[in-house]
């Protein structure tokens, strides 16, 4: 089945809210609107709440294992270099004798 070509509501508000941070969602249903793009209140607050979950779980990873964002980071880049979880613990086993024979 084909996708249906048309405007990326989801992107719109998100655009929108990019420019405007401290815009209320009533603002940005009715500032979308008048784009021509239709969308609701409710829409634009469902995106909202989701996009602010996705920082507040990695906030959360970090302050329960005592390392912040960056870490977090750097150990997906860690994963992705090795190729897999297993790769990485290994390469990290290997660097810490390494540190310790220094």
């Amino acid at each position: 089945m084909a996708k249906k070509q048309g405007v990326n509501k989801t992107r719109a508000v998100l655009d929108y809210w990019r420019k405007h941070p401290k815009a209320k969602s009533p603002e940005i249903a009715e500032a979308i609107t008048k784009q021509g793009i239709p969308i609701t209140t409710g829409y634009v607050a469902n995106i909202k709440s989701k996009r602010k979950a996705k920082g507040r779980a990695a906030k959360k990873v970090g302050i329960a294992h005592g390392v912040g964002v960056p870490q977090i980071k750097a150990a997906f880049v860690l994963i992705k270099a090795c190729g897999n979880v297993n790769a990485a613990r290994e390469a990290l086993s290997a660097a810490e004798e390494i540190r310790a024979m220094v």
